[in-house]
């Protein structure tokens, strides 16, 4: 039975268009309102929106989700020229060499979903598909015949410049110098205003609370209501009644004046507590 190259070749020009696809859909949410937070968000433990806004969704500020559509992209690049039976042998040993980075990118994404105790599943999804071309390219290699050594540098230096490029470009846009709200003075009013936001370290849509926030949100009296986040005050969530996180509400002498839960708007927030939206400025960074 003859080696289904072919095959394996086609399988991968779909896994990359599908990943790519996936990776920006990631890439879109990671930068979303947080108002719905993802499709893909079924428990605490089960969350894109908790991964995907997470502390180790950014590599030097740009989403790891973007790298990752620019990985498939690639992908699909290299396997569109292993097609050719003259460039195969190059081409099939690019492919199993820029799989390896997209191992090391799989195990990046477990230790952070480790270290969040949660799973994003479409990412899971992704590092099957990684999983597979790798061990696909590597059968690819062993049936292909050994290029000379002058054909790999010939035919691979200038996609080694190009992807040098690719990669980066967003890195360079996404640390230039942009403008920013700052929320301090408005987080700092609803402090003074007794603004308490009940939220959970498992809660999507509170990391993107915290996302918009910035910096400022230091200044947020916030409530873990999770059990097992820390300095969790289970018995005080249960008290103001939170059904769901997160719940802010606005407080007085220890009684709830007004309560709103999901994701609030500043719009929302500054109607409950009477500050300002003026109090939102806008900075350089």
């Amino acid at each position: 039975m003859a080696f289904p190259k072919k095959t394996i070749l086609k399988s991968f020009v779909w896994l990359s268009l599908l990943g790519l696809a996936l990776s920006l859909y990631l890439s879109y949410t990671h930068f979303a309102p947080p108002t719905e937070g993802s499709f893909c968000d079924f428990t605490e433990n089960i969350s894109c929106s908790l991964v995907n806004t997470s502390i180790y969704s950014e590599l030097f500020h740009v989403p790891v989700a973007l790298f990752g559509a620019l990985w498939f992209f690639v992908l699909l690049m290299l396997t569109w020229n292993a097609f050719s039976a003259k460039y195969a042998p190059v081409f099939v040993r690019a492919l199993f060499a820029w799989s390896l980075p997209g191992f090391l990118f799989i195990l990046y994404m477990i230790y952070a979903e480790i270290q969040l105790e949660a799973i994003c599943p479409l990412c899971t999804l992704l590092h099957l598909f990684i999983l597979y071309i790798l061990v696909a390219s590597y059968l690819l290699m062993k049936h292909e015949k050994k290029p000379l050594k002058k054909e790999l540098v010939k035919y691979l230096r200038p996609w080694v410049i190009f992807i040098a490029i690719l990669f980066l470009v967003p890195t360079i846009i996404f640390n230039l110098p942009k403008e920013q709200q700052d929320y301090s003075a408005f987080a700092q009013c609803l402090a003074e205003k007794n603004v308490v936001m009940y939220g959970s370290f498992r809660c999507g849509i509170c990391a993107k609370t915290r996302e918009m926030f910035g910096e400022s949100f230091k200044y947020i009296q916030e409530v873990e209501c999770h059990p097992e986040g820390k300095n969790a005050q289970t018995e005080r969530c249960a008290k103001v009644g939170v059904k769901r996180t997160p719940t802010w509400t606005l407080e007085k002498d220890g009684e709830v004046l007004a309560k709103t839960d999901g994701f609030t708007s500043p719009e929302k927030l500054a109607q409950m507590s009477a500050c300002s939206l003026d109090l939102i400025t806008t900075v350089t960074k």
